[in-house]
């Protein structure tokens, strides 16, 4: 990645972790659609990574995702107090919402990020302004992050401007597979692939960060966890999905026969 991009990864690190490497896992995957009649879907990618002394979350999911994340978190024997960190890409409400549901956790935030979210006036599109000046009034378990910091032993703190000015993707080195955590600086495989990115504040900052991210695939052979879609491979200049998104979406049509599967994927 360029270093406007990228910035240079810190060798200092917060805290401690396991030496065996992070396991990561998606709580909930995302899913590449739009709604122009009912505002945005908000159905981002939620990931896990747990290395037996921290268990991490990528960004924190909106408000209908609560369900879901107990149940996910259930599935490995856990619950939302064995959370011990959350890692916010940017400040939408599809990332940020459920922060404080994670009690024991230090909740990570980009420093200029929030300080640019902070500066919004109420109101403005997908900003969640209770959220926001939660994260200002917390003077405990809150952690402030700049770009090309390692977070985490292993996470990498990564510029990825354009969606919001401050956006920061998260680099995974200490696994069995390396990743790379786009949140919205790629929210789908068309916008890897094409270079064009839908629903950005700066759409030249956007394809630059986009034209590293396929740098750092490239150089690395990691992963891509995108915002809104399931994991993507890059190799040899094109994009494949790990597996097929799917939706599962319930219809209920008329009066007679009840609730329809109209789920896609």
């Amino acid at each position: 990645m360029s270093a406007q991009n990228e910035g240079t990864m810190s060798t200092s690190t917060t805290g401690s972790a396991g030496s065996s490497g992070y396991v990561a896992r998606p709580l909930v995957e995302g899913f590449p659609g739009k709604s122009s009649s009912h505002g945005a879907f908000g159905w981002s990618s939620l990931w896990l990574l747990d290395d037996g002394v921290r268990r991490v979350l990528i960004d924190a999911g909106q408000p209908a995702y609560i369900p879901l994340i107990h149940a996910g978190l259930e599935r490995y024997g856990l619950t939302a107090d064995d959370v011990t960190d959350v890692l916010l890409t940017h400040m939408h409400w599809d990332h940020v919402s459920n922060f404080p549901m994670f009690a024991n956790a230090t909740t990570w935030v980009g420093e200029r990020e929030l300080r640019w979210a902070a500066e919004q006036p109420s109101g403005t599109p997908f900003l969640p302004d209770l959220h926001v000046q939660e994260l200002l009034r917390r003077t405990d378990r809150v952690g402030r992050m700049t770009a090309g910091q390692e977070v985490l032993p292993g996470i990498h703190a990564i510029d990825s401007a354009g969606h919001t000015p401050h956006h920061l993707a998260f680099y995974l080195d200490r696994t069995d597979e390396k990743r790379v955590f786009a949140g919205d600086a790629v929210k789908n495989l068309y916008e890897l692939a094409s270079g064009r990115v839908d629903s950005t504040l700066d759409l030249d900052a956007s394809a630059s960060t986009i034209v590293a991210m396929r740098s750092l695939l490239t150089d690395t052979g990691a992963s891509l966890v995108p915002g809104h879609d399931v994991e993507l491979r890059w190799e040899d200049g094109e994009v494949h999905r790990r597996h097929a998104p799917r939706a599962a979406i319930g219809f209920f049509a008329d009066a007679s026969t009840g609730e329809e599967d109209r789920s896609i994927g």
